[in-house]
């Protein structure tokens, strides 16, 4: 296996050297088997080892264990290795994450932060064929592009991904022919992670009843989806010099891209999309084709997207543009109406309404703190029982404050807007979620304390403001 792993990293050109590559050692089988390969490459391929362990903190005594294990390899084969403590749990509560997401990100950051610490150029992880396989069933499944199937990348910035050579049973066999013990995880073998479902049941059933290489074929054709986006990526940066023009917060499309195969218009739009909000997520291949059609259709015709952004068909012009929530111009005379929220009677029961040609989606939920509670720019959740007065979304009026502290220090609405640098002249557009004076949210910028959610909330009411005009900050 370790002539294949090598041929693999030095097919993709992952280390050069001289450099120091941190691995990400968790103490279980994928990255105790990396452990020994890498360690047993440094020298042929001139880099030097070190490995950090992430103790999460959830598993009680099993954790400790595992840290303990990757502490005593890395001392047994003089190996730095450096060993961080996170409150995942606490960080998933505060966060409003799921402990699985929350434990993703502490990871993610503690690589990244040991790697700058330490002068590591690169930082290993031990994903396999199949758990490429996996994700791609995973993702597949909820809907996805190229990009999508072909996420766990050889490479990607400095990220390397060695064992994607191999598949989880290669790893065993590896290790049980080195007489190699390893840690194991007892959450893997529960279910009720969607990913373990799809470890446990589905690829087993692909395995057995499909295909014994299943996994690899999978493996291989990611691999390929990857030279296929990596070639359209570089169609796109063409089209991008061709055909679009970048304004303040806008970019303008020329009606000519519209001649291009619709698999290239779709790249095109894809990477205006990703230019105005700054990332990639939530933007569906509705949305795409959503622009798209609007080439076919009269001038002053638009749609709202995610992150704030609206496309506009103009004279010869696609205009991408990203903007707030607020009352529009011919609107901002008739501030200081109001419409009420409604709480809806049911559990998970939906209500839909409009304020300013935003649209209104009201939802109420039982409790799911401390489990994740979906909250980004322009959604927000509230502690039904907090509600006094009513809640209704509006314009601001004299006498508006915002409680700013959670033992209910207050500051009047007018000086908010002033410190958050809020232009004078938007200040009467801004649109409020108020339950009387008491304003609980500015929409688009920040939430008061009134109404927060908390460990006894009974019920909570889930509000989003704007279709499409979601933005995580």
């Amino acid at each position: 296996m370790r002539e294949k792993v090598r041929a693999f990293m030095e097919k993709y050109h992952m280390v050069t050297a001289g450099e120091r590559v941190l691995l990400g050692l968790s103490g279980g089988a994928d990255s105790v088997c990396l452990f020994h390969l890498l360690r047993e490459l440094q020298e042929p391929l001139g880099f030097s080892l070190l490995a950090v362990h992430v103790n999460h903190n959830l598993r009680g005594a099993e954790a400790g264990r595992d840290a303990a294990f990757a502490e005593n390899l890395c001392r047994e084969y003089d190996v730095p290795f450096y060993l961080y403590s996170c409150p995942v749990e606490k960080i998933a509560k505060e966060k409003h994450l799921s402990t699985e997401e929350a434990g993703r990100a502490a990871r993610q950051e503690v690589f990244a932060a040991c790697a700058k610490e330490q002068r590591a150029v690169k930082i290993a992880l031990a994903h396999h064929q199949d758990d490429v396989a996996e994700t791609m069933l995973h993702h597949l499944a909820r809907g996805t592009s190229l990009a999508g199937l072909a996420s766990l990348r050889p490479v990607r910035g400095n990220v390397i991904r060695p064992l994607l050579c191999v598949g989880r049973k290669e790893i065993r066999q590896e290790l049980e022919s080195r007489k190699c013990s390893w840690c194991e995880d007892s959450t893997n073998a529960e279910d009720a992670y969607t990913r373990n479902g799809i470890r446990h049941h589905v690829l087993p059933y692909l395995t057995e009843e499909v295909n014994p290489r299943a996994a690899a074929h999978m493996a291989q054709t990611s691999l390929d989806l990857l030279e296929t986006e990596e070639y359209l990526e570089q169609q796109t940066d063409q089209l991008m010099e061709r055909y679009a023009s970048a304004e303040k917060n806008a970019v303008v499309l020329r009606d000519a891209v519209s001649s291009e195969a619709p698999l290239l218009q779709r790249y095109v739009i894809r990477r205006v999309l990703e230019q105005l909000a700054g990332k990639r997520k939530d933007l569906t291949r509705e949305h795409l084709e959503s622009v798209r059609e609007l080439f076919e259709k009269q001038v002053g015709k638009s749609v709202c997207l995610p992150y704030g952004i609206t496309a506009v068909r103009g004279y010869e012009t696609l205009r991408l543009e990203k903007q707030g929530v607020h009352l529009k111009e011919e609107r901002k005379r008739k501030s200081g109406e109001e419409v009420p929220i409604p709480v809806p009677a049911g559990w998970e029961e939906e209500k839909s309404l409009a304020f300013a040609e935003n649209p209104v989606t009201i939802v109420k939920k039982t409790s799911v703190f401390p489990e994740r509670i979906e909250e980004k720019k322009y959604t927000k959740c509230f502690d039904c029982d907090k509600i006094k007065d009513g809640l209704v979304l509006r314009t601001r009026r004299s006498g508006d404050y915002l409680r700013v502290t959670a033992k209910g220090g207050k500051k009047k609405l007018k000086d908010y807007m002033i410190d958050a640098k809020i232009p004078k002249e938007e200040r009467d557009s801004i649109l409020l979620l108020a339950d009387g004076p008491e304003i609980w949210w500015v929409v688009g910028y920040r939430r008061g304390e009134s109404g927060r959610v908390g460990e006894d909330t009974k019920a909570v009411l889930q509000i989003q403001i704007g279709v499409g005009k979601e933005e995580n900050r």
